[in-house]
């Protein structure tokens, strides 16, 4: 016990002052110091400033301000609405259709063709025509225009009309005369049954070639 006591008496420090000045702060084992290289630093560019907005006008409550009036369309049932008067219209007049006797579904009826139909029928009247304007013509007409040996050729056409009647009757060749003749043999073609377009009455065209020989006398 003595010994042990005695033991901690000798342990026993006070602490003396230090002098900082001293101290070698540096020693065998001093830690390198680390070099920093500062670049130049650029500082980042202030924000940007917003415009302060224009002055807004402020209208003072007293100021009357125009507002555009959007007119209703809707009528008060006491409104009285007024009569329109009535608008003249123009009839269009209706084109008349014209088939050429080639192209048309029921073919013009000659006399003494009836109760024939399709090429039959226009079969007929052709033959009919032409055997009465050869019947017809005067072919001394050719003779006296000193046209003797020659062939001779007009060119005709006509429309039979809805009513079946010959009409619009056009007649070519080098010899007004003979144009002359030819209108006249045409315009005594007997009136026909008309012919019909999708069961209508229509105008149909014909063209006939009066072609002949003179002989020589």
């Amino acid at each position: 016990m003595l010994f042990l006591s005695w033991r901690l008496i000798e342990l026993k420090t006070y602490e003396k002052a230090i002098d900082i000045d001293k101290l070698n702060l540096k020693g065998e084992d001093e830690e390198e110091t680390l070099e920093v290289n500062v670049e130049d630093f650029t500082p980042p560019p202030p924000p940007k400033q917003v415009a302060p907005p224009e002055e807004i006008e402020v209208v003072e409550d007293e100021e009357d301000v125009k507002e555009d009036i959007v007119a209703s369309t809707e009528t008060d049932d006491e409104e009285e609405i007024e009569e329109v008067e009535d608008i003249d219209t123009e009839e269009v007049e209706e084109i008349e259709e014209e088939v050429a006797f080639q192209f048309i579904q029921n073919p013009p009826i000659y006399p003494g063709c009836e109760g024939k139909k399709g090429k039959a029928l226009k079969d007929c009247m052709n033959t009919k025509i032409r055997k009465f304007v050869a019947k017809t013509f005067n072919t001394g007409i050719a003779s006296d225009l000193g046209l003797s040996g020659e062939r001779v050729k007009i060119l005709t056409q006509f429309t039979i009309d809805k009513n079946g009647k010959v009409t619009n009757i056009k007649a070519r060749s080098k010899y007004k005369d003979l144009e002359k003749e030819a209108r006249r043999v045409i315009s005594r073609l007997p009136k026909m049954k008309p012919g019909q377009q999708r069961n209508r009455p229509v105008k149909v065209t014909y063209t006939l070639p009066i072609i002949f020989k003179v002989e020589d006398e």
